[in-house]
């Protein structure tokens, strides 16, 4: 009898903690993934901590926590972990009465792109591991990877020539706003600069002399269209480099900076149109700008937004191409630009070994090799 006792008490215990746990295992339980920081830069590190709290009285013996990023945010340890498309990751943990446990993980920031933690899953049991326990969770914390900077060093010859070309805008342009000094008449002069009360005052004709144009911009026209049906990302990602290096070097050298591409954003889907700026803030914008760019879906023709450049103006910036694409009809477009006015440089990347397509151009053209390994 006693047996039979204590067998039915087992019984119902087993019963009783399993509804209780199927009830209330997850109830009070907060699991939270989260990036120690909203961006960083291709090939850095930054921290995911993994935060588990419970709030109950109820205690968790196991709990396996199983989350999926994408595959190029890379974990040193590669502990527990699945890769294929993604990373597949489980780390286990053990929860007692009111407790939390906080565990960072360092990440490796492989590629540049826009990600997320994909899925949550929770898994534990009851006491006695009779029944197997499952919920899902979600993850806000996003993470931008902005694209490496390639040195200066390794960018002197087109910077410099880029740079001469805003220098050289910069001098034979006039501020009518910036007033330097006065002085005599000269053949050359416009009428509309003669000074007429000092004219009057000396009897002579004065000219007003105005200082150089304060507006130094370069404006960035990246182009990610393949040459032809000929395409590979590593050289797309480093005009996606070069592009991030020259706006944060001029900014620091006082040259504004604006973009245009026409790959779209991976938030909104618009391709990506950036007005000039230099502060720090603005090129923190670009970064991210970079980082959004969305090289699976089709860019827009480029011709197009060729076709939408303005006629210049006194101020007007100078232009950057950087593009892989080599077409006949590109190059027409980018020489009907260069010929209403503006001074740009096209630089194209390629690799060391491989013959691709020159621009056919009269106009300046760099060709920047990208060595397998990046940059």
């Amino acid at each position: 009898m006693i047996l039979v006792s204590l067998l039915i008490v087992y019984i119902l215990f087993i019963w009783l903690q399993g509804w209780i746990y199927r009830r209330y295992w997850s109830q009070n339980l907060d699991v939270k993934l989260r990036f120690s920081t909203p961006t960083g830069v291709e090939g850095g590190t930054i921290r995911l901590t993994e935060q588990i709290t419970s709030r109950k009285i109820l205690p968790l013996p196991w709990l396996t926590v199983k989350f999926q990023v994408s595959r190029f945010l890379v974990f040193p340890d590669n502990l527990h972990a699945t890769i294929s498309d993604d990373y597949y990751r489980e780390d286990l943990f053990s929860l007692g009465i009111y407790q939390r446990i906080n565990r960072n993980l360092t990440v490796l920031l492989n590629k540049r792109g826009y990600y997320t933690i994909k899925s949550i899953d929770l898994v534990s049991s009851d006491l006695l591991l009779t029944s197997k326990l499952v919920s899902h969770m979600t993850s806000q914390s996003v993470l931008t990877v902005c694209p490496r900077l390639i040195s200066r060093e390794d960018l002197l010859i087109p910077y410099r020539q880029l740079i001469g070309q805003v220098l050289t805008r910069q001098s034979l342009l006039p501020d009518p706003f910036e007033f330097r000094t006065i002085r005599e008449y000269q053949g050359f002069d416009n009428l509309r600069s003669i000074n007429w009360m000092a004219t009057a005052r000396t009897g002579q004709l004065k000219v007003n002399v105005h200082e150089a144009t304060a507006s130094r911009e370069i404006r960035i026209l990246l182009n990610v269209e393949p040459d032809g049906t000929f395409y590979d990302e590593l050289l797309i990602e480093d005009e996606i480099r070069i592009a991030a290096s020259i706006c944060t070097y001029a900014a620091e050298d006082g040259v504004s900076c604006s973009l245009c591409s026409n790959a779209p954003d991976i938030l909104t889907g618009e391709r990506v149109d950036v007005a000039a700026g230099q502060s720090i803030q603005h090129i923190q914008q670009i970064q991210e700008q970079l980082g959004r760019l969305d090289l699976s879906r089709p860019a827009v023709s480029f011709t197009g937004i060729l076709d939408q450049v303005p006629q210049p103006r006194m101020n007007e910036p100078v232009l950057l191409l950087i593009s892989l694409n080599c077409s006949s009809e590109l190059c027409r477009k980018w020489d009907s630009c260069l010929d209403l006015g503006y001074k740009g440089t096209w630089i194209v990347p390629r690799f060391p070994a491989w013959q691709t397509r020159i621009p056919e151009t009269e106009n300046p053209v760099f060709f920047w090799e990208v060595r397998p390994n990046g940059s």
